[in-house]
């Protein structure tokens, strides 16, 4: 018995040292993408490799959520099968099936973080620490990269003004998952030194900023800026966190007031003014918000109710059925773009899964990390509605569903743990 909880500890132990590097091999492998070589997808080979082995981990103590998993993948499944069947679209099937797995991928993971909480809380403790600043170095590394010159920008030029490509995300293509990690990763380091090493918050803090400004999206700027500030205030007790948050209001209104003062000016030195100038003149605030998503949606919507009949609608036509008429598919918005290509039960499935994490942060809330754990869940609620890629994304999981199943297991030990021993 004691044998058999000492292989499965190690077990655990292996798979997280493992993921660590996760993060490091999604860089390497941009780094090679970027410069014209295509070679063997070795990131996502080990991404599934550690997803087979959570799995594989959790079948003893979990096999009926992990059939309940399967039901609802095959369920995610059916209405994009019905399509490649009907329509025989050119984009294959194997994108469908990696997309449902990047859904449920924090969900696994959590479960698999929670086990091992379970078995070895010191352990896990150790191994989240170590994941998050194994990814938070990558993640440097990376701007680092951007700021010599290297990868890709995180804007295009646009052809309505002239306007060459702004801020970079170093070697990873897509800037709003990299902009969502940035806050995830910017979220735990500076709980972590706020609780442990003060003085180290302000360089963390700094360095956040650093990535944010070679990001220049709205999401890192805005979310890193809110993180910095807010994370101080939830560590404080609640009577003193009423009077804080007061005077932080109160200077967000004046910032606000004066805004007209300074804004332009800041936005002139981000090289960010003539692009949002002509976004608000053409579009409005709404369109800066949105960053034209609603007329995203609207043509993809428009694909779904001119070729596909209603009942395919309530299963989904995978994204091979919206590639088919539009060249973007995706509308940038998990809800819409889960229910678009997955169906509603893939919507009713991402708005539990928020549900959840949030009925957990809030569970959590006597303690700091639970405050701030509920701060984060909250910004990706918003950014998961309004910029898209956080469930559909392939760099989150792990720091994420690791975070919300530590967390877990601390907080509802120990019916979270009821059953992890053998």
């Amino acid at each position: 018995m004691i044998k058999q909880s000492s292989n499965t500890e190690t077990c655990w132990q292996l798979i997280f040292l493992l993921a660590a590097f996760s993060l490091l091999f999604d860089m390497l492998q941009g780094a090679w993408q970027s410069q014209g070589l295509i070679g063997f997808p070795v990131a996502q080979a080990f991404k599934a490799g550690l997803l087979t082995a959570m799995l594989w981990g959790l079948k003893a103590n979990d096999s009926r959520m992990l059939l309940l998993l399967a039901l609802l993948a095959a369920c995610f499944a059916f209405g994009p099968l019905l399509t490649q069947w009907r329509l025989q679209p050119p984009m294959g099937f194997s994108l469908e099936l990696i997309l449902i797995s990047k859904v449920f991928a924090p969900l696994i993971a959590l479960l698999a973080f929670t086990r091992f909480t379970c078995h070895s809380p010191e352990l896990a403790q150790k191994s989240l620490q170590r994941l998050m600043l194994c990814f938070s170095v990558v993640l440097l590394i990376n701007f680092a990269f951007g700021f010599a010159g290297f990868g890709y920008a995180a804007y295009s030029p646009m052809e309505q003004i002239e306007l060459g490509s702004l801020g970079s995300s170093g070697f990873f293509v897509s800037a709003n998952e990299l902009s969502a990690l940035l806050l995830i990763l910017t979220a735990y380091q500076l709980h972590h030194y706020w609780v442990k090493y003060k003085l180290l918050y302000i360089v963390v803090a700094f360095l956040a900023l650093f990535c944010a400004l070679q990001l220049l999206t709205k999401t890192a700027l805005f979310g890193v800026l809110l993180l910095v500030v807010l994370i101080p205030l939830v560590h404080l007790e609640a009577e003193r966190r009423k009077h804080v948050a007061l005077f932080i209001a109160g200077v967000a209104v004046v910032l606000l007031v004066s805004s007209p003062l300074w804004l332009g000016a800041m936005l002139q030195q981000l090289g960010l003014y003539q692009k949002l100038l002509w976004v608000w003149q053409e579009k409005g605030w709404f369109g800066l918000i949105l960053s034209s998503r609603d007329l995203y949606m609207q043509q993809n919507m428009r694909v779904l109710t001119e070729h596909f009949p209603p009942w395919h609608w309530l299963l989904g036509v995978g994204q091979a059925g919206i590639a088919l008429y539009q060249k973007k598919y995706f509308a940038e918005s998990d809800f819409f773009d889960l229910q678009m290509f997955f169906g509603v039960l893939a919507l009713v499935f991402a708005l539990g899964w928020f549900g959840y994490l949030l009925r957990l942060s809030w569970q959590a809330r006597g303690r700091a990390e639970g405050r701030v754990l509920l701060l984060i869940n909250s910004i990706l609620l918003l950014l998961a509605a309004l910029a898209g890629h956080v469930l559909t994304s392939g760099l989150l999981w792990l720091p994420w569903g690791c975070w919300c199943g530590y967390v877990l297991a601390r907080q509802q030990m120990p019916a979270a743990c009821k059953r992890s021993r053998p």
